[in-house]
């Protein structure tokens, strides 16, 4: 990757990215949880940061991580980060062939639903995994099931066939869409209102208690020309969303999922 002449390194934030960063940018926006998530990026296997910076900041955060399937010493590590360290959920990699409905997957997965957490279901763009998906989430009813930015549904391609792939996904009740794809679908600056529609589409597939905001941090990186505020007022100004809505996709659905005992309080 190449911005001018210099060398971009992959997993380069292109912002100050650390998690008292992130709690900066909250409190400007009157934010008061975060779920870390680790991109299978630059650090690969290596989940050290986000396992401390979850166990670190507790009362506000937790975290996501990747997880491999095929690695059997990778469930004991699954149980010692929920555990020791308060992680909720993780990113199960699909195997050489990109296929997810494996035995080990399946292994992993139910590791995941007896330890009560979610599983982040990152399938990119790569629709022919959808029915994978599906049916994961048909033979563990009982495992919750995150759909990582939506598919990657965006304004620019495959449209229809990504919100078709949602419609298909949001029969199984144990399924959830992670809504963040308004700045990265958008083909169009703040307010992205080429991503509006799209967005209330999959709002009412899954509704609003099966929906969830996420600020897509560090933004300079993720969401290019979008702030972290933005990324917010875009759902609580601009997409038209009543006080219900907003209170659902914005708190409990995360709440529900993440923080399970802060929801159980109220």
């Amino acid at each position: 990757l190449m911005r001018g002449d210099r060398k971009l390194n992959p997993g380069e934030p292109e912002e100050p990215a650390a998690a008292e960063d992130l709690r900066r940018r909250m409190d400007e926006a009157g934010v008061t949880r975060a779920v870390f998530v680790q991109p299978m990026s630059f650090y690969g296997w290596d989940i050290r940061y986000v396992m401390d910076a979850t166990r670190e900041n507790r009362e506000w955060a937790t975290g996501v991580i990747p997880v491999n399937p095929d690695d059997p010493a990778h469930l004991e590590l699954l149980q010692d980060a929920v555990q020791t360290y308060g992680i909720r959920g993780i990113r199960p990699v699909a195997d050489p062939m990109s296929r997810f409905s494996t035995q080990n997957v399946y292994r992993l997965c139910r590791k995941a639903r007896d330890l009560g957490v979610v599983v982040n279901a990152a399938l990119d763009d790569n629709l022919d995994r959808v029915q994978d998906i599906a049916k994961i989430a048909s033979d563990l009813d009982d495992l919750r099931i995150v759909l990582h930015h939506c598919l990657m549904l965006n304004a620019r391609q495959n449209t229809e066939a990504t919100l078709s792939a949602l419609k298909l996904l949001s029969e199984r009740p144990n399924v959830y869409a992670k809504l963040t794809p308004g700045a990265m679908g958008s083909s169009e600056a703040y307010p992205h209102r080429d991503m509006h529609e799209p967005l209330k589409r999959v709002i009412e597939y899954f509704g609003p208690e099966r929906c969830a905001w996420g600020a897509c941090f560090p933004n300079a990186r993720w969401t290019k020309g979008t702030s972290y505020r933005q990324n917010l007022t875009l759902f609580t100004e601009e997409l038209g969303l009543s006080q219900a809505e907003q209170e659902a996709i914005l708190g409990t659905t995360a709440l529900r999922l993440w923080f399970p005992g802060a929801a159980s309080s109220g």
